[in-house]
């Protein structure tokens, strides 16, 4: 008889502790950028160069984007629904869309490329995954998320890892600005025939390592060869860093330089145009899905339908979800994961997210199947695999999550306000401390204290400023953090 195996379905609230965005992040990023100014005058640019959108386009978007209840994949659901309505604006409601999904990669590639040294810093509260990891073979996680924080956890931990790609391997070519080859990318290929045949190329049952299926896509996966095959990029070492700069690369470095224009790169609304080692032009279409419409019949899309039945299909493979982060906002994944549930009275799911309170309302029939988890991802892993924080780390996580509470600035801000008040109160208590010290002739009688002078400075600024540690919790206390 086998092992029941525990999967995991990772959704955004899984990797925010690392520093990606949630979906309202995200929104707050692109409104923050993407004002009504900025979008007509990015449309002005546009339309000089022979292409731009209709003012009536324009407008409904700069609408949208104001409108507070609507987060980025409401807005996406927006221009897909008036696309699909076949207005005389349908082709533009569509580019206007691409566009958008485009400004949504570049958002959480940067996250990646900009806080490297964070992230990096960071793995180590995921390291409960690695026990996970032992007691099932392989494990299963399925992710809702764009991002390569798992590809990043296996190459931290030296976890196997296998994405359903098949053997065959691709290289494309690395480019200066001037289009000059100064070296290659590796990518693993996942063939149409496969794609069609549901033959994702998956660890068998007792093999250690982790089977990760990408549900909505992700920054590392493109469509190419006419969008008939799947590319997901490899990282030159098995690494951190190489994780991160395989990401950058491809977006910097896989260019097409026009023979009349040596000065211009060229461009396509989300795909990476890039000359291959014969110099023809070819592309690489990002896998994003986002908006209202994932997997849905009456919408075509980039990622195959098939990566949904795979999810349909290698669920049954376990007998306890761990859902980390989700909202139950996707109804295709909602009625798999109901599905599933149905299916045996010996499976459960496990709903994991800080205030998580209650049983969703399309499992209220199954209830009592469903565990309530009211924890963030790091607390629930290191339940899992017994790993007790020490105080300094704890408090670490504690600011960490502050800062992304009310924002880098701010935070810095009060920081600097919380350790000027600190100095005045060390200021105070060293007056009052030399003041208790013993005089002789008119000085201090530093024979009876046995100490030089030096020895008494140290000592006195070592009283009065307190433990780091506890100078860091007075400020955490002090703004119910």
């Amino acid at each position: 008889m086998s092992t029941p195996l525990a999967g995991l379905l990772l959704g955004a609230g899984a990797s925010y502790e690392i520093g990606m965005p949630l979906v309202w992040d995200i929104t707050a990023e692109l409104r923050g950028w993407l004002t009504s100014e900025k979008l007509r005058s990015l449309n002005t640019g546009w339309r000089a160069q022979g292409t731009g959108f209709s003012d009536v386009v324009i407008d409904e978007l700069a609408h949208v984007l104001l409108i507070p209840e609507m987060h980025y994949e409401n807005i996406l659901g927006y221009l897909e629904t008036q696309f699909r309505r076949n207005t005389p604006f349908r082709r533009e409601y569509h580019g206007l869309y691409s566009w958008l999904v485009e400004m949504v990669y570049h958002i959480l590639c940067l996250r990646h490329t900009n806080n490297r040294q964070y992230v990096k810093r960071n793995l180590r509260y995921y390291e409960g995954i690695s026990q996970l990891v032992a007691q099932n073979l392989p494990l299963w996680v399925f992710s809702l998320n764009h991002d390569v924080i798992i590809e990043m956890l296996t190459a931290q931990f030296n976890i196997p890892l296998n994405c359903g790609f098949s053997g065959e391997r691709v290289t494309l070519p690395r480019r200066d600005k001037q289009g000059v080859k100064t070296g290659e990318l590796v990518g693993e290929v996942l063939s149409g025939e496969d794609i069609d045949r549901g033959a994702f190329h998956f660890f068998p049952l007792g093999t250690p390592g982790v089977n990760l299926l990408k549900i909505h896509g992700a920054l590392d996966v493109f469509t190419f060869r006419d969008g008939k095959d799947l590319l997901r990029l490899l990282p030159n070492q098995k690494n951190v860093s190489d994780v991160i700069e395989v990401l950058q690369a491809a977006n910097e470095e896989l260019v097409c330089i026009l023979a009349m224009s040596p000065d211009r790169v060229v461009k396509s609304t989300n795909e990476i145009t890039y000359a291959d080692d014969e110099g023809e032009m070819q592309f690489l279409r990002r896998s994003l899905l986002a908006g209202a419409y994932k997997f849905d019949s009456r919408m075509s899309q980039v990622l195959p339908f098939r990566v949904l039945d795979s999810f349909r299909a290698n669920i049954n493979y376990v007998s306890s979800l761990i859902c980390i982060g989700y909202g139950f906002g996707d109804m295709h994944i909602n009625e798999v994961i109901r599905m599933w549930l149905e299916a045996g009275a010996d499976r459960e799911l496990e709903i994991v997210g800080p205030g998580t309170k209650g049983v969703p309302s399309f499992l209220l029939h199954i209830a009592p199947q469903v565990v309530l988890k009211d924890m963030t991802a790091t607390e629930y892993l290191d339940s899992r695999a017994g790993i007790v924080r020490s105080g300094h780390d704890c408090l670490e996580k504690r600011l960490s999550a502050y800062t992304r509470q009310c924002g880098n600035g701010t935070a810095q801000a009060e920081m600097q306000t919380f350790v000027r008040q600190q100095m005045e109160r060390v200021k105070a208590a060293l007056i009052e401390k030399i003041g208790s010290f013993p005089i002789r002739n008119g000085d201090l009688d530093l024979d009876s204290l046995g100490m030089t002078a030096e020895e008494l400075a140290n000592h006195c600024m070592s009283e009065s400023r307190g433990d780091i540690d506890d100078i860091l919790e007075t400020f955490l206390d002090s703004k119910g953090a």
